[in-house]
């Protein structure tokens, strides 16, 4: 690991400022910027934020790194996250650091993985491949990913119904992948956080333990007996 950027979000946590409910009230960029500045003030080493416009509200007030995605959820397509060359300059003019692009098998709307991939090297950005298994990390790799990301482990037909966060995946890929891994997808607990930098971690991304109120209410109202 020689970037300067990967050595900053080194044993960092990442958080992830989203509303993935569409009703929720919160998925106003200025609110999703506003959430990350918080997070910034509870000792976050970066962010994760989806779409141009919540990273040109954020970038001017905060020195972190940033990681831009771009989600386009067309119907009949598996990947939906930065699936286009158009997409990873948006994401990059608006100031992200490094831009994730899905990396899971399946259908997807235009370009391929490589192709999103070499767009934002030109640009200057490092390239986060968002993975649900072994072998599509490997193959991220081969095609110019700079680093590896858990997120879709669980959200693939090949993955349905598998623990996260995959701490058996992690520790696998930084035992015989060359690329850093970030754990991303079920973050809930202290004890999640420790476990995915024990298993070697590079850092951990945490979003809706965090940023989603309606999803942390429906947990707790869940515990209410009978």
């Amino acid at each position: 690991m020689t970037s300067p950027l990967l050595q900053r979000l080194e044993r960092r946590l990442i958080v992830s400022s989203q509303a993935m409910n569409p009703k929720s009230p919160l998925r106003r960029p200025d609110i999703l910027a506003l959430m990350a500045e918080a997070a910034e003030l509870g000792g976050a080493g970066g962010f994760r934020l989806d779409g141009a416009e919540v990273i040109r509200l954020l970038r001017p007030r905060t020195g972190l790194p940033i990681i831009g995605i771009a989600k386009d959820h067309r119907e009949g397509f598996d990947n939906y996250i930065t699936t286009s060359s158009a997409d990873a300059t948006a994401l990059s003019e608006a100031g992200a650091d490094i831009i994730a692009i899905q990396a899971t098998s399946g259908t997807r709307p235009g370009e391929s993985f490589a192709e999103i991939a070499a767009t934002a090297h030109r640009l200057g950005r490092l390239v986060m491949a968002d993975i649900a298994t072994f072998e599509e990390a490997r193959r991220a790799i081969a095609e110019g990913a700079d680093l590896i990301a858990t997120t879709m482990v669980g959200h693939t037909a090949e993955t349905d119904g598998e623990a996260r966060p995959p701490l058996a995946l992690v520790a696998r890929m930084v035992a015989e992948l060359t690329a850093p891994v970030i754990v991303e997808g079920g973050i809930w607990t202290p004890e999640h956080v420790s476990s995915s930098f024990a298993e070697g971690a590079l850092a951990v991304v945490c979003g809706s333990a965090i940023t989603a109120p309606d999803i942390i209410t429906s947990r707790l109202v869940a515990a209410i007996p009978g």
